[in-house]
């Protein structure tokens, strides 16, 4: 059975990838790519609290946080950022 999931990005996903810098931003882009089959990461983590349908990924400094629809298969980029700020 193949469980792989269409990577997309929010308005406010995109506009944080989009202003990273070049070098950070291929490993992100590295980072993002294996979210197509996130299930077998074991980077990927479930956030608790209030978000409680977001995981998050790292991509060394950064956190990359994102929901997963199951319905349609589609995991959304929602917000790209530092530790101290993405989770604000």
């Amino acid at each position: 059975m193949v469980s792989s999931y269409t990577v997309r990005f929010s308005d406010e996903g995109w506009k944080r990838f989009r202003k990273l810098d070049g070098q950070v931003r291929k490993k992100v882009i590295n980072k993002i790519e294996m979210l197509s089959d996130f299930k077998s990461l074991n980077t990927v983590k479930k956030m608790e609290g209030k978000d409680k349908d977001y995981y998050r990924m790292r991509a060394g400094d950064l956190r990359i946080l994102f929901i997963v629809m199951e319905d349609g298969r589609v995991v959304w980029v929602t917000d790209i950022g530092f530790r101290g700020s993405v989770y604000r």
